[in-house]
């Protein structure tokens, strides 16, 4: 087990009594600045060992500062959506979450994808989510769910959120303040850090590659704010997680919602949030990675469901790019002009996608994903062919 602990460098540092592995998230007035490894010894560290770690270990902040304390225009408003579908503890802890930001959204809208057995209308009742919109989508599919909250949105903005994750206080702040420091932004994405590391499943996930994207803040468009790497703007998991995801509304609507052939509850099984951010970018808007803005995902605690998660990945990856190349003869193109490169960063093991693998990580998740990959294109045409399904009666 991995202890995780926050440290604030404004406020003097904790001690650290208890010998093993932990990971520290370093804060600069409440903004994470760098997520540390660190061995504790048996004896434990005093506060002062614990801010000489920091100290040294701790990135150079004063550009991802600066970017952060840049004068905002007018802030706009949000609607946080939650896509579920079943009744949870989890549910009701993301829930408490959107209540207790620090700037309140102006509308909370809950899709439920299983309404006919989730339980969920019932249960947000029982629990006193009286402010909640609950929307009902009974047509399955991650991307159905997330356009459902699209269409019911009120604010200017639409964050999109998991029933699994812990928001932090700020997160509603972080993301409508980076759209107000720059009209061209159409999407923000944030920080996802692990809630737990307590199992060898949750930990191999984080040495796949988790879900933080660094702790700078990242813009990204076709011209001036291009990505580093051949790939670009290809390697589209740079751009965040739909985890953490949010939205101009207007704009959003404008490239058409999200792919309802792509994302879970179809035979795609993901890609949905690599697409819409690549169809950000390529429409000519900007898209940023604001590290402030924070949540914390539960990763899967076992081997069974983080082998079907990787697998899962691999597909939804492999549809999102044979999406692109059947529905766009310029991106066919382009496609064809990285290829060599996407083999690179798939399979070479100084890639960006894996130089944070060790000896130790199971070769048999390697063949999951890349039998993901070959998958792939034949779950999108699956999709495509079999258009969505009908809802249990």
């Amino acid at each position: 087990m991995v202890r995780i602990v926050q440290v604030e460098l404004t406020e003097p540092a904790p001690a650290l009594p208890e010998g093993g592995p932990a990971r520290l998230l370093v804060r600069d007035g409440g903004r994470p600045v760098a997520f540390l490894p660190v061995t504790v010894p048996a004896a434990g560290l005093a506060p002062d060992e614990v801010t000489a770690l920091i100290r040294q270990a701790a990135p150079d902040r004063a550009a991802t500062l600066a970017r952060a304390s840049a004068t905002p225009g007018r802030v706009p408003t949000a609607t946080v959506v939650v896509t579920t579908c079943v009744a949870s503890a989890s549910l009701a802890r993301t829930l408490r979450g959107v209540r207790a930001q620090t700037v309140a959204p102006v509308q909370t809208v809950v899709v439920d994808n299983r309404p006919a057995t989730s339980g969920v209308a019932e249960f947000l009742a029982a629990e006193g989510f009286t402010e909640v919109v609950l929307v009902r989508e009974p047509q399955p599919g991650l991307s159905r769910a997330r356009n459902a909250g699209l269409a019911a949105a009120t604010g200017e903005i639409v964050a999109y959120t998991d029933d699994d994750v812990v928001l932090d206080s700020r997160w509603v702040e972080s993301l409508t303040s980076a759209f107000a420091q720059d009209e061209r932004i159409a999407c923000v994405t944030g920080l996802i850090l692990p809630l737990e590391l307590a199992t060898p499943a949750q930990l191999i996930f984080e040495e796949f590659g988790g879900f933080a994207k660094g702790f700078q803040v990242r813009d990204f468009d076709l011209h001036e704010h291009r990505g580093p790497g051949a790939l670009y703007p290809y390697a589209a998991g740079v751009f965040g997680t739909g985890a953490n995801s949010s939205f101009r509304v207007a704009d959003l609507r404008a490239l058409g919602g999200f792919d309802e052939t792509l994302g879970m509850g179809t035979p795609a099984l993901g890609g949905e949030d690599l697409d819409i951010h690549l169809s950000v970018v390529r429409s000519g808007r900007m898209l940023r990675y604001e590290p402030a803005a924070l949540v914390w995902h539960r990763h899967h605690p076992d081997e069974r469901s983080l082998r079907r998660q990787i697998h899962s990945y691999g597909v939804g990856m492999a549809a999102m790019v044979a999406k692109r190349w059947a529905t766009s003869p310029q991106e066919r193109r382009e496609l064809a002009g990285r290829l060599v490169a996407g083999l690179r960063h798939l399979l070479g093991p100084g890639s960006p996608k894996n130089a944070g693998r060790t000896r130790s990580y199971p070769v048999s998740l390697t063949v999951l994903e890349l039998a993901g990959v070959a998958r792939g294109p034949f779950a999108y045409l699956h999709s495509r062919v079999r258009g969505p399904r009908k809802a249990a009666a």
